[in-house]
């Protein structure tokens, strides 16, 4: 295997992406159960294609692009967990054939090959639920770009305007996507300012590029005079420190206890090879910075799951490849590198089954609930923490992200508050409304033609037939 990949052959990889699919295979076909991000985005999408507007008619705090994608894959393959798979198993081989062609074009190493890219591959499969088509893996595509222009401004150290203008544009398309990657920004211009000579003018040409695509977000909403559902639904919760683990932190380390071991083995060998050019060096340590700040990135990062871990792959892939080029004994490379395969698809597919209790994934998955089977097939309202209930229903209203949506109805007291809920109602009318704690009822006390239009039924609203 590590013979096949190290040869500066462009058609390995064909070889990769037959590889990566008879890896996703077992994950192409997915049991009943789908994970909360898959079905929230399912949900977001079907919102949006029924002609409802981010932010306005749709109370969530997704970022932008992350919407614009959502709506256009559900107009695509509708609520097809598959398709979605299929999908990302190509991004997942885009980016890792992009990131090999990358290293080589900057000459990395001392020799040509693809081999990061089959590391890279794999380490797209450390956990299961990474097959899956989420905003974190869009944004990391986005961030492989602006690795590369980065790496080019760090070798040529002169004036190329666009080179440090497309650096700040895709950090800025990142944070559009993942809102935490803003954090790469600042990344950037420390890498910058370490390995290049940096002036205020492109100090500030940098800056611009990130901002000018939130910059126009803003522009098309304030055009419209909706800049302030903007800014309260989508900025101002993600400047928030709240951060949701969806999979514990012990879990996390678990899964990803492989490729750290590989990487200290890597960064002790690294420490002793002497046999770098000057750009190579820089590059290397270029990249083990990149690595301290997807370690800082996390801890702006809104749900704490696997996926969250996707800026980590290139430079894994690149300290571990190099690892795998500087064993002497070709023998001994081809053994470390198939064990470090089979070990991180087995840590998938144990944890993945439940084989190792110490991995909790129930906080990702949809809950195996039953609901009554007059609340299925139907428009549904639901006033708590419970996306299940869209598994077999669809949205109606505004209201998708609890945690905002709760501000709302905790509070009727506010008269926009009660203008948002009857605009909603007159608008999408929801059949159901789910509401165990009855927070309608002095919405529609306030808004009493809506109270003739429904009865309660224990934890339910039923709209009466007329």
């Amino acid at each position: 295997m590590l013979r096949f990949f190290r040869l500066n052959d462009p058609y390995r990889l064909l070889g990769l992406l037959l590889i990566l699919i008879a890896i996703s295979l077992p994950l192409l076909f997915p049991a009943a159960q789908w994970t909360i991000q898959e079905l929230k985005s399912i949900v977001l999408g079907e919102a949006l294609n029924d002609g409802k507007s981010m932010y306005i008619q749709l109370i969530d705090d997704t970022a932008p692009l992350a919407a614009w994608f959502a709506k256009w894959t559900y107009f695509a393959f509708g609520r097809s967990i598959t398709a979605r798979h299929v999908i990302a198993l190509l991004v997942i081989f885009f980016q890792a054939s992009y990131f090999a062609i990358l290293l080589i074009t900057n000459k990395a190493y001392n020799e040509n090959t693809y081999l990061p890219a089959l590391i890279f591959g794999i380490l797209a499969f450390f956990s299961f639920d990474l097959l899956s088509l989420s905003p974190e893996l869009l944004a990391a595509t986005v961030l492989l770009f602006a690795l590369n222009n980065l790496f080019k401004e760090i070798e040529f150290k002169i004036q190329r305007d666009e080179i440090i203008l497309n650096l700040g544009v895709y950090l800025g398309v990142a944070s559009l996507l993942v809102f935490s990657y803003s954090v790469f920004l600042l990344g950037a211009l420390l890498l910058i300012i370490l390995f290049t000579r940096i002036t205020f003018r492109k100090t500030l040409l940098l800056i611009f590029g990130f901002l000018l695509p939130h910059a126009v977000l803003f522009t098309f909403f304030f055009f419209w005079n909706n800049h302030g559902n903007l800014i309260d639904y989508f900025y101002y919760p993600n400047f928030s420190w709240a951060t949701v683990r969806l999979v514990s932190i012990n879990s996390l380390f678990i899964l990803a206890i492989i490729p750290v071991v590989y990487l200290v083995f890597s960064l002790v060998m690294l420490n002793r090879e002497r046999h770098f050019t000057k750009y190579q060096s820089q590059l290397l340590q270029v990249m083990f910075i990149w690595l301290l700040i997807t370690l800082i990135q996390l801890l702006f990062s809104r749900e704490l799951t696997p996926h969250s871990f996707y800026p980590f792959i290139p430079p894994l892939a690149y300290f571990i490849s190099h690892y795998l080029l500087l064993i002497r004994r070709k023998r001994i490379a081809e053994t470390v590198l198939w064990i470090f395969m089979v070990g991180i698809l087995t840590m998938n597919w144990v944890a993945g089954t439940g084989r190792i209790k110490s991995v909790n994934y129930s906080s990702l998955m949809l809950p195996k609930t039953e609901h009554p089977t007059h609340v299925k097939n139907q428009r549904i309202l639901v006033l708590e923490d419970g996306l299940s209930f869209y598994k077999q229903n669809k949205m109606a209203g505004y209201f998708l992200s609890w945690p905002l949506s709760k501000e709302i109805f905790g509070h009727p007291e506010y008269f926009e508050n009660v203008i948002l809920v009857g605009d909603s109602f007159q608008k999408d009318p929801p059949q159901t409304i789910v509401d165990k704690n009855d927070l309608m009822k002095p919405f529609f006390e306030r808004i009493p033609h809506l109270k003739k239009q429904y009865r309660r039924e224990g934890d339910y609203y039923f709209r009466i037939n007329n």
